[in-house]
């Protein structure tokens, strides 16, 4: 049995698929749909994503799907939000940059406003279990204020 089964993690990939090859998308499709009931832990997996492609994305949706007069900024705001790619998911609470990166790179830029950001130099694949740990103990430690 695959580990995201057995530990009940919820995988999605988000991202442009349009011009990938179909055994990409395949396994993309095949994890998603193993997972879909899992519900311990989310995993979101950002592959050719960009922000301002997301919100290119919404617009279009929203044109597309909505006749809607807008009666307030706040019901623009809920409009956008029910059209991101990760809709129906919580905003996340950490974010974890590898490859000594230390900025964004226009990813996920609508959904980290009071996301806790780690920075690490250790490249994606090398990340150990221990590193994790690590980076979630620190989590833990701190104390939260959304936007005080």
């Amino acid at each position: 049995m695959n580990v995201h089964l057995r530990k009940n993690v919820k995988i999605r990939v988000i991202g442009d698929r349009n011009n990938l090859p179909i055994k990409i998308t395949n396994i993309f499709k095949k994890l998603e749909g193993d997972t879909l009931s899992n519900n311990k832990l989310n995993l979101n997996i950002a592959f050719n994503y960009g922000t301002d492609q997301e919100l290119l994305k919404i617009v279009k949706n929203i044109i597309k799907n909505y006749d809607i007069k807008f009666q307030n900024d706040e019901s623009i705001k809920k409009l956008i939000r029910k059209s991101m790619y990760l809709h129906d998911m919580p905003d996340p609470d950490l974010l974890i940059r590898t490859g000594g990166f230390q900025r964004l790179s226009n990813f996920l830029l609508l959904k980290l406003s009071y996301t806790e950001l780690f920075f690490t130099k250790t490249l994606w694949p090398d990340l150990t279990k221990k590193e994790i740990l690590e980076i979630i103990k620190y989590f833990y430690s701190i104390e939260r204020k959304y936007g005080l």
